[in-house]
């Protein structure tokens, strides 16, 4: 299959090498040239513009967020592949189901299908093929890019709206970004009696949640407060965000999501002294 890959970045690139050895043809295409170079040279041609990217059976975006996508997908306020029916657009990047309403209008006005598939796992997941992918849209437009996307891990569909994938997703962060604020305030309060923040985080990642993502940011966590309490910024802030317009419009309380998303001291500018954590997991 032809596919175009938007976006070569921490995600995209694995992803592409992947779809590429698998024996898919790729035409690839990224801000900056220079991080095309490390696809295969035998089924990957890097092409001058996004638009470009477009003249497939199936394009691939990974870009960083709902403006990266807005200005890339709908540049000069067009849709960029208008004029290819019968292209499938699966967006595997964390954007809201704002975006992904609009992407699917979009698409099915020109005669193309419209699937969103944001990743559950990190980069060396993509490069093992070990991601999970929840994906919403036509059941007919997943099941025909299936055998792509299950090149890069399993794939969930959950239904035939596009834009529940992405509700999926930010729940998912929102989740994370609690772990984040509620290690922090225990991090706090054990600290203040006495007890060296590294021994609890031992505690809770041996017996409670022995889990990758409670390991990285209990430790991460727990060094911060021995330094001092210096400031960690949660770094799955927008999902919470995200969950909290979805519950707004949606009007379901979701009360905790909310407080997340408006902690005064997590949505200041970063100063100097702060730190945004890597994420177990892609945002």
């Amino acid at each position: 299959m032809k596919i175009g890959v938007i976006g070569l970045g921490t995600m995209g690139q694995p992803i592409a090498r992947r779809i590429a050895r698998a024996g898919h043809e790729i035409l690839a295409w990224n801000r900056t040239p220079g991080r095309a170079e490390a696809l295969p040279r035998e089924s990957a041609v890097v092409v001058r513009s996004a638009a470009e990217a477009c003249q497939a059976e199936l394009v691939l975006t990974l870009l960083s967020d709902d403006a990266a996508i807005e200005s890339v997908m709908f540049e000069g306020g067009r849709l960029i592949s208008a004029g290819m029916p019968g292209l499938v657009h699966a967006c595997l990047s964390t954007i809201s189901d704002r975006l992904a309403r609009r992407l699917g209008a979009a698409h099915e006005a020109a005669g193309q299908s419209y699937v969103s598939a944001p990743l559950f796992g990190p980069p060396d997941a993509a490069a093992a093929g070990r991601l999970l992918l929840v994906a919403g849209g036509p059941r007919a437009a997943v099941e025909r890019i299936r055998p792509v996307l299950e090149v890069l891990g399993r794939v969930q569909h959950i239904g035939e709206d596009a834009a529940a994938a992405n509700v999926v997703k930010s729940a998912g962060n929102f989740l994370m970004a609690a772990v984040v604020e509620s290690l922090r305030d225990a991090m706090h309060i054990v600290h203040a009696a006495g007890v060296d923040p590294r021994e609890f985080a031992g505690v809770v990642t041996q017996s409670l949640f022995p889990t990758p993502v409670y390991q990285y940011l209990g430790g991460m966590l727990a060094a911060r407060e021995l330094q001092g309490g210096t400031p960690l910024t949660n770094p799955f802030l927008k999902g919470a965000e995200q969950s909290a317009a979805t519950a707004a419009a949606s009007a379901v309380a979701a009360p905790l999501a909310a407080h997340i998303a408006t902690q005064e001291a997590a949505r200041a500018p970063r100063s100097a002294g702060q730190e945004t954590a890597k994420p177990p997991v892609p945002q």
